[in-house]
């Protein structure tokens, strides 16, 4: 999302509208609070205003409420990938690079294990219907318990190797 020209005053009533938006606790759903975090996001990065951080942390906790109350995988999947929400996809790599930006290491590397940590969360749902379909064909399901562990390690020693981020690539979830 391209911001317009705009004057700082303009820039700062923006934002704060968006502020409003995102920490609305009532009148919408989180997803609708997580657009206006994103868009917050994007104002503030390329506005270079001080609540840019503010807006990233503001992002990844309401992407992690948004994906926790999504019940089925191909919803949210549809969610992650849809214009939806628009930014998800590099969120915790952008919210990071902003905290070494502004010299808070260590919060960088908690938005980087919290975009992990969501990640993580999402994979374990993925085994959850693999008890269903062990009760009807124990053989199929050994087999796909073990191409998952493959693809697992295989993404797992591939990690130090690569510029991994939260959710990168439309393919691999972990790296890209």
């Amino acid at each position: 999302m391209t911001m317009p020209p705009t004057t700082s005053k303009d820039q700062t009533k923006i934002i704060d509208l968006l502020v409003q938006a995102t920490l609305q606790t009532t009148g919408g759903p989180p997803s609708r609070r997580l657009q206006a975090a994103l868009s917050w996001v994007s104002a503030a990065s390329s506005w270079t205003n001080p609540s840019a951080l503010k807006a990233y942390r503001t992002s990844l906790q309401l992407l992690e409420i948004v994906l926790a109350g999504t019940r089925s995988l191909e919803t949210r999947h549809l969610r992650l990938t849809s214009a939806e929400i628009t930014g998800s996809r590099t969120l915790a790599r952008n919210a990071a690079a902003c905290a070494i930006a502004s010299g808070q290491l260590e919060l960088a590397l908690e938005m980087l294990e919290q975009g992990r940590g969501m990640l993580l969360m999402q994979a374990g749902r993925y085994r959850t219907p693999i008890q269903d379909l062990e009760a009807v064909h124990s053989q199929l399901a050994s087999e796909f318990q073990a191409i998952g562990k493959q693809m697992e390690t295989s993404v797992m020693e591939s990690r130090p190797h690569t510029g991994n981020t939260f959710m990168a690539g439309a393919g691999d979830p972990i790296t890209k």
